[in-house]
């Protein structure tokens, strides 16, 4: 079937659930796809998987009370049970207080975010992605191990409002480890299309990393400057997403943002902002309610401006209209920014680390916790390619350090940002950072 094809009979199962369901309103979210992995490691494949999955989410109405129910089927009976079990459900449930009813439909702008090539790429394509990364670390007498992935999806939307919309989409994803003896070094690219993955430069990327980290030294604990590589500083973009950015946790108090919209919450340097439909992510032409997102600003200038919204919390916060975040119903989240991007600078990634007196060059993170949610304290430990620097020059790897660290703080203490914006997964488009005195808490024996 083509893409077309599957988005057709998504519409037709949904409307066809709509029409017959018994509820006051009703929306079915209805996604279909497949994904297929390769995994190797000591020079080699050792693992071709792939797995189908179809799932469907119901939100049913009556007289403001809510029910949602799940079924991983599209056969006829498997929604019927579903559609009993949200009855069920609503008919236990409290009214939801100041329910605003389903969103209506609004206009979805159509992007070509699925390659046919990626969604048909055989087991032969995926090992010939690893087998060049593979290659590329050998050269630089490096091993590598990781993964290479694609998948393709096709989602629909349709509601007894009149929503009624669907779409494609493929992704395609490396990512590698390579050790040469005690050092490691970490690369990863991800987008639309397989082709456009670059898998030499991922395994050289990783390789000299890897090299470079030889022979680890010990640093102490304690407060650094540091250089964020895009992956390191993606991380703390998503954690902030899951902490500050949903509108429900806004407005029942749990963010830390809840009451400082309006307020300077970082430094002048950061702007953060949502954009799904940027071609420089991986994009979502609308949400799962069927409605198209907004390229919403988060935080401008270091001030804290918006957060996102589902229909129903946007009218909960006085608002017209949702700001096109919405997560599946089944989620308790409702809403958050899934496209993050931070606004660059002006430097190059070089001259962050030539500008840094003492500090430290960070390649990523690993084991990531939250502490304190209010705060937006998280911990975690440094991985595959940490280096000291002084006088502008790297100078030697260091053992892995874990932090603990306040990250709107942190982001207050910014002091260069690259030009050049990377996409990493999540997705997140995030520059280079510079930061000053990030808290370093503990060490380790590697």
């Amino acid at each position: 079937m083509t893409p077309a094809d599957h988005e057709a009979n998504l519409l037709e199962v949904g409307r066809r659930v709509v029409a017959a369901s018994p509820a006051d309103e009703t929306e079915v979210l209805l996604s279909e796809g497949r994904q297929l992995l390769t995994r190797f490691s000591l020079g080699q494949v050792h693992q071709n998987v792939g797995t189908e999955e179809v799932w469907a989410v119901l939100r049913l109405v009556l007289g403001g009370r809510i029910g949602v129910a799940t079924a991983s089927s599209l056969r006829p009976e498997a929604l019927d049970q579903a559609v009993a079990s949200a009855m069920a459900i609503a008919k236990a449930s409290e009214p939801e207080e100041g329910w605003p009813g389903l969103p209506a439909p609004r206009p979805v702008k159509r992007f070509d975010s699925y390659d046919p090539a990626t969604a048909e790429a055989p087991a032969d394509a995926r090992a010939d992605v690893a087998a060049q990364i593979i290659k590329a670390a050998r050269q630089r007498s490096g091993e590598a191990a990781g993964a290479v992935e694609v998948e393709e999806s096709s989602l629909a939307i349709v509601s007894s409002r009149g929503v009624a919309v669907a779409a494609s989409h493929t992704r395609a994803q490396a990512h590698t480890v390579v050790t040469c003896g005690d050092g490691s070094g970490f690369a990863e690219g991800v987008g639309v299309r397989l082709a456009d993955l670059r898998p030499r430069t991922i395994g050289r990327r990783a390789a000299v990393k890897a090299a470079d980290s030889r022979h680890p030294q010990p640093l102490p604990a304690g407060h650094y400057d540091v250089v964020l590589e895009p992956p390191a500083m993606a991380e703390w973009l998503e954690m902030l997403s899951y902490l500050a950015f949903s509108g429900k946790s806004f407005q029942e108090g749990r963010s830390p943002l809840s009451g400082r919209l309006g307020q300077r919450v970082t430094g002048e340097e950061v702007t953060i902002w949502d954009g799904a439909l940027d071609r420089r992510t991986l994009p979502l032409e609308f949400d799962f309610e069927g409605q198209p997102p907004q390229r919403i600003k988060l935080i401008d200038r270091g001030v804290a401006k918006a957060v996102v919204t589902s229909h129903y919390r946007a009218r909960r916060l006085g608002k017209r209209r949702s700001t096109g975040h919405a997560l599946p119903a089944s989620t308790g989240y409702e809403a958050l920014p899934m496209h993050l991007f931070m606004k660059g600078g002006t430097s190059s990634a070089e001259a962050l680390v030539a500008g840094m007196k003492r500090g430290l060059l960070v390649t990523r993170f690993h084991y990531t916790n939250i502490l304190d949610q209010m705060k937006t304290v998280l911990t975690g430990m440094t991985r595959d390619g940490t280096f000291l620097v002084e006088d502008g020059r790297i100078v030697h790897p260091v053992r892995n350090l874990r932090y603990t660290e306040n990250v709107l703080e942190a982001l207050g203490r910014i002091d260069g940002l690259s030009r050049r914006l990377t996409l990493v997964r999540g997705p997140v488009v995030v520059p280079t950072v510079r930061i000053r005195e990030v808290n370093f808490t503990g060490t380790t024996e590697f």
